[in-house]
């Protein structure tokens, strides 16, 4: 019996010392890692043509006795460049930069379309809607052309009203409110959607449109709809905002051949009629707004929104806006926006001139592609380097395709 009790009280040691010194251990819960985003790295095909293009676009401006410059470059949903060039005045050294506040002219025209697509969207407007029915004022030569002129017809110039109608007013500094009324004085040259005759007067009516419908100006709405969201944070749609920059290019004109371009004043044109001429920005900006143009913000505009402002409406039958691109002979325009066909590519573009600044914005909607340039004088070399642009990425991929 003792022997019993002892071998007992001998296995009750041994487990009590196993379970001392024996670690029990749960299963740990399992936690999932997120793996970080591979950082993006350029392909060295793009990053030795971007540093190519650098280096002729340099010299362009050198040979041309341009001041300054900007220029932002978008491909595949991503700002791949962007950069300034020279400097904000002429016999200066403050240089520009990528956020450099410059003029946009006519580029503006693009923003007001977009933005009513934006409301087109939301319900406030439709591009079918009668002008006349938003802004009683609007009235035409023809009472009953005035009842079909369409949202669509101010933003193509298909109105019928003869071109530059009343563009002195504008750069006389008359508000809409005094110009709108004023259409009916205006002998008509073609019934709505038949004639392209470019406008800036017109064209401006759709801020009162927007007004109108929103209860909220103009300016308001860009912020609120399209620079904000954008975090487009050097655009704006004043005088005083670009008056008042500490970072800014001062416009250029040519004075003689011993003197070059020389800078002169901002002015306030265009500023009264802003859809037509009166946004800034810089090339940082302007980035931005290519890639909402090439569809990368679904949230703020769809794709198919974008391809009815895009879609042509009016034909431009002479070569005046194709002529730097070779084997192109007409273009269109749509709303807001000039389109050609440069060998199957479709482009969309537009330019502006304004108080000694020029803009020169274009892209490839189905490529994901564009590029923007801004100079602070007047000089067609954007005009120039913008088609050698599109033909390089063209050319690659008629290549790929050909393989």
């Amino acid at each position: 019996m003792t022997r019993i009790i002892s071998a007992i009280l001998l296995l009750v040691v041994v487990f009590g010392s196993y379970l001392a010194f024996t670690d029990i251990i749960s299963e740990p819960d399992v936690v999932e890692i997120t793996p970080e985003p591979e950082e993006w790295v350029m392909d060295e095909a793009l990053a030795l043509y971007l540093e190519e293009f650098e280096k002729n676009f340099k010299a362009g401006l050198n040979n041309k006795r341009i001041p300054g410059a900007a220029v932002s470059i978008v491909k595949d949903g991503r700002v791949v460049y962007q950069k300034g060039f020279g400097v904000k005045e002429t016999g200066q050294s403050d240089l520009v930069d990528e956020h450099t506040v410059f003029r946009l002219g006519s580029v503006s025209k693009g923003f007001a379309s977009v933005l009513t697509g934006v409301l087109v969207e939301d319900g406030v407007v439709s591009w079918d809607g009668p002008v006349s029915r938003y802004v009683k004022e609007f009235k035409l030569n023809d009472p009953a052309q005035t009842g079909r002129v369409q949202v669509r017809h101010l933003l193509s110039h298909t109105s019928g009203l003869p071109r530059h109608a009343y563009t002195n007013l504008v750069e006389d500094g008359l508000s809409l409110d005094r110009i709108i009324p004023r259409f009916s004085q205006v002998p008509l040259i073609a019934k709505e959607g038949e004639q392209i005759a470019y406008q800036n007067a017109a064209y401006s009516t759709i801020e009162k449109v927007l007004e109108v419908q929103t209860d909220s100006d103009f300016n308001t709405l860009l912020n609120d709809k399209l620079f904000t969201p954008l975090a487009m944070n050097h655009a704006s749609a004043a005088y005083d905002s670009i008056q008042y920059s500490e970072n800014k290019a001062l416009p250029h004109v040519y004075y003689s051949r011993s003197r070059g371009r020389v800078s002169i004043p901002i002015t306030k044109k265009y500023y009264n009629t802003v859809s037509s001429g009166g946004i800034n920005a810089s090339a940082s900006d302007m980035g931005k707004w290519l890639l909402l143009l090439t569809g990368n913000y679904p949230d703020i505009i769809s794709k198919e929104t974008l391809d009815e402002i895009y879609n042509p409406l009016a034909s431009i039958n002479n070569r005046r806006f194709s002529r730097y691109w070779d084997g192109v002979n007409v273009s269109s325009y749509g709303m807001g926006w000039r389109v050609l066909e440069n060998h199957g590519q479709k482009i969309v573009y537009h330019g502006g001139y304004v108080n000694g600044y020029r803009s020169e914005i274009a892209f490839a909607p189905e490529d994901g592609l564009g590029i923007s340039i801004l100079i602070n004088t007047n000089s067609s070399y954007p005009l120039e380097v913008i088609p050698n642009f599109f033909n390089h990425f063209n050319s690659i991929s008629a290549d790929v395709f050909s393989e």
